[in-house]
């Protein structure tokens, strides 16, 4: 119940499931790719949908369709972090690939500081050059969602390279993730021997966001996870397990990443 009842509070009308072609584990075996979708929607009437940060960098090739107005002729964008909800909409058909990395995998495959992407978005052939857009022709040309999986996998192995993060900043970023965003960052800034303004910067440059709001969305996004599948959670309690002050952080939290606040979402 849990994927179903998130696509519904996501928005005034979200992706169903019907319309994603999840990629197998195999895929991607050996990359350290957290997802990957392919995405096949035809909306009929124009619908905006809610865009709540994931924790993940998206980098969308898109094969055909309209968005926010726009053609969407074969290519693909980098989506970096966000720190804060947005909306988006469109009307028609559209056909897209979509692969969520870690932040520190999107900065080994696209080599540049990460917080230069922070709520924004850059297209990859920037990156990467005219071969992108080949593999997005590629991709748009290929019949099936296995073989295109299989295309994007191959050009993420050949563009990959060594890991060259900070082993405090890998250090944290694991950290953050296994507490679900609650561990004190003045901890992981002491464990790392910087200074914390030192730490602050590095971590911002190869995550994408700072640590306080990196972990601020790691909570988050668990907190969503646990409301979902338990709808009538009560909130006090909610926002004790996962380390809010209390009942009205928790909803400031919402309203920054969800745009709504708990309510609202489930209504």
């Amino acid at each position: 119940m849990g994927s179903d009842r998130l696509s519904d509070l996501r928005g005034t009308y979200q992706v169903r499931a019907h319309q994603v072609v999840p990629a197998s584990a195999a895929a991607f075996a050996g990359l350290d790719v957290v997802r990957c979708f392919g995405f096949d929607v035809l909306e009929p009437e124009p619908v905006r949908r809610r865009k709540i940060p994931g924790g993940t960098v998206k980098i969308v090739f898109a094969l055909e369709g309209t968005f926010e107005g726009r053609s969407l002729d074969p290519t693909a964008l980098v989506i970096g972090l966000h720190d804060r909800a947005g909306t988006a909409g469109h009307a028609g058909r559209i056909r897209s690939v979509q692969v969520q990395l870690d932040p520190l995998a999107a900065r080994r495959l696209l080599g540049i500081p990460m917080d230069e992407l922070r709520n924004g978005a850059v297209e990859l052939a920037e990156l990467h050059g005219q071969a992108v857009r080949r593999l997005a022709e590629r991709l748009a040309e290929t019949p099936t969602w296995s073989e295109r999986f299989t295309l994007v996998a191959d050009y993420f192995r050949a563009r990959s390279v060594d890991d060259d993060a900070d082993r405090a900043i890998t250090h944290a970023v694991r950290e953050l993730r296994r507490s679900r965003g609650i561990l004190p960052i003045a901890t992981l800034a002491a464990e790392s021997g910087w200074s914390a303004r030192h730490f602050r910067r590095r971590f911002a440059e190869q995550v994408g966001l700072p640590p306080k709001d990196y972990g601020s969305l790691l909570r988050f996004s668990a907190a969503l996870t646990a409301l979902t599948q338990h709808p009538q959670r009560d909130l006090c309690r909610l926002a004790g397990d996962f380390g809010y002050y209390d009942q009205s952080h928790l909803i400031r939290d919402f309203q920054r990443f969800a745009g709504a606040p708990p309510g609202r979402l489930l209504g």
